[in-house]
């Protein structure tokens, strides 16, 4: 996650904000949905695999659940680590002084506590999958987590020991706070938004930039996560937020750290937001409605739905 507060400083100078182009925002009426449309979580508003919103019918409508899944339980846990890493950072740097700053070891001597941790709050989640995964993808998902704490110690530790070196009366706690101010905890409610409350988002950086959280392959829809949240910022808070942050993050073998090729800090201009709006209206009125949209016109739109058997296998409609 400190990855994108690096990012950050490094393309700051090439983002002009035009804040007044932007007219969609959370607390306009504009934004806003029908007073009697159902409210549904973000995480199902924002999720697009299915064009023409199957899957939002088949779990919301006919009552369907998703089973938990490997790929599904090491997002969880992969947002759990980031989230841990940094409330260990800043404990860490309150607690410090300059003369004895040693972030990066401190990090590393707390991988397993980090680790066990995030599994234990995911543990449920584990145990229902069927078929479980094998003992060689779970260690294999193991290395992977701990290349994200060596990463992140790495860039956390550099970034700070350079402004210490820099400045003769440097704190830890001050510059950790001036250049990782994360919030990883930030509840949001946005009825109006027609999303249940608590929203929250996986993190939000200087109150500037609003961030989520992604893993597996890349999806075109990633960013109305960051669409859906930003809006949900401005109905609760009245305040503009302009940019969102998508840290996607894969765990490949061939290298000793995580791979973010697409993580990105992205604009969220009205063009963005208008796609969001009408297919976040279209899945409410489905749900509201009780529509079965039907289903999409080829099945190779659908690799990857957990509800492809119910448009595509025998039987199905």
């Amino acid at each position: 996650m400190h990855y994108i507060a690096v990012l950050y400083e490094r393309t700051q100078q090439s983002r002009a904000a035009a804040a007044a182009d932007i007219k969609l925002r959370g607390y306009n009426l504009a934004t806003w949905v029908p007073a009697d449309f159902l409210r549904l979580p973000v995480y199902a508003l924002a999720y697009a695999l299915c064009p023409k919103f199957r899957d939002i019918y088949f779990e919301w409508v006919k009552k369907r659940s998703r089973q938990p899944t490997w790929e599904r339980y090491q997002g969880r846990v992969i947002d759990e680590v980031y989230k841990l890493i940094h409330l260990k950072c800043e404990k860490y740097a309150s607690a410090t002084r300059s003369r004895d700053f040693a972030l990066y070891s401190y990090l590393l001597s707390a991988q397993e506590e980090i680790l066990g941790d995030a599994k234990n709050r995911h543990r449920s989640a584990l145990s229902a999958i069927n078929p479980p995964p094998s003992e060689e993808e779970i260690e294999a998902f193991d290395k992977g987590l701990k290349k994200i704490i060596t990463f992140e110690a790495e860039i956390t530790s550099a970034f700070m020991n350079f402004e210490i070196a820099r400045l003769r009366d440097a704190s830890p706690n001050r510059v950790f706070r001036e250049h990782f101010d994360f919030n990883t905890n930030l509840s949001l409610g946005a009825k109006n938004q027609g999303f249940t409350s608590p929203a929250i988002p996986d993190f939000v950086y200087r109150h500037e930039v609003i961030g989520d959280i992604k893993s597996g392959a890349w999806q075109r829809f990633f960013e109305y996560t960051v669409i859906a949240y930003a809006l949900a910022y401005e109905e609760h808070t009245q305040r503009n937020m302009n940019y969102g942050a998508i840290l996607h993050v894969q765990l490949p073998n061939n290298r000793l750290v995580p791979a973010h090729y697409e993580a990105d800090i992205i604009y969220l201009d009205d063009s963005r937001r208008r796609k969001f709006l009408a297919m976040r209206n279209r899945k409410l009125e489905i749900i509201t409605e009780g529509i079965d949209p039907g289903k999409p016109d080829n099945p190779s739109e659908c690799t990857g739905c957990f509800f492809y058997s119910d448009c595509w296998g025998e039987g199905s409609g």
